[in-house]
């Protein structure tokens, strides 16, 4: 019996945090260039929550950077849409075509959900 519970579990472990692999959206940290994909299909609309964790200041340039990009893309189509976020913000968008697509951050760290 407790072999059994082992391999299931062992089994359950290395996919945890991976929901995106599974097709079922998002949930991840993601840190500055770090790239996510996720399954949709056509019309989906998906809700969208982001919350900044912390927002890189450039080194060479004297301006201060107000928040992080967050960049929805169809892996074959290209940029979907891009968002400055600041803090926390939580939105909708409709999938206009189905398949692949890749939630990217720059410019820091943040909390992503895609639902």
């Amino acid at each position: 019996m407790h072999r059994r519970s082992f391999v299931a579990l062992a089994a359950v472990v290395p996919l945890a945090g991976c929901s995106s692999l599974l097709g079922g959206g998002v949930d991840e940290t993601l840190e500055d260039d770090q790239r996510v994909e996720f399954t949709a299909d056509d019309g989906a609309e998906l809700t969208v929550s982001v919350e900044v964790q912390e927002i890189f200041q450039p080194s060479e340039v004297d301006v201060e950077r107000e928040g992080i990009m967050l960049r929805i893309d169809h892996v074959e189509n290209g940029i979907v849409d891009t968002w400055t976020i600041e803090g926390s913000e939580t939105f909708e968008i409709t999938v206009d075509s189905g398949g692949t697509h890749a939630v990217i951050v720059s410019g820091g760290v943040a909390d992503v959900t895609i639902e």
